[in-house]
């Protein structure tokens, strides 16, 4: 899987989720803090559980990489490139 593919199935869960909470938001860099944007602790726990059953993985399931070591979507997307052993941004 590519890391093109990983971060459109990230933008794209995390479209819905704040869609469904009525948050507004603009288009994703990639540089957003995703407590900005607007994703609480409980959007975030069910985007990973989405990502989980959509990418087949969960990135958080190892010890050494916890979901609160993660700042913005872009890191989100390494996380989630790093397990499924695509190549991450430098």
């Amino acid at each position: 899987m590519l890391v093109t593919d990983i971060k459109a199935a990230v933008v794209e869960q995390i479209t819905e989720l704040l869609r469904e909470a009525e948050v507004e938001h603009g288009e994703f860099t990639g540089a957003e803090r995703l407590n900005a944007i607007g994703l609480t602790s409980l959007l975030l726990a069910r985007l990973i559980i989405q990502l989980e059953i959509d990418l087949g993985v969960d990135p958080f399931a190892e010890e050494d990489l916890v979901i609160s070591d993660i700042r913005t979507v872009d890191e989100l997307v390494d996380a989630y490139a790093r397990t499924l052993g695509a190549p991450v941004a430098a």
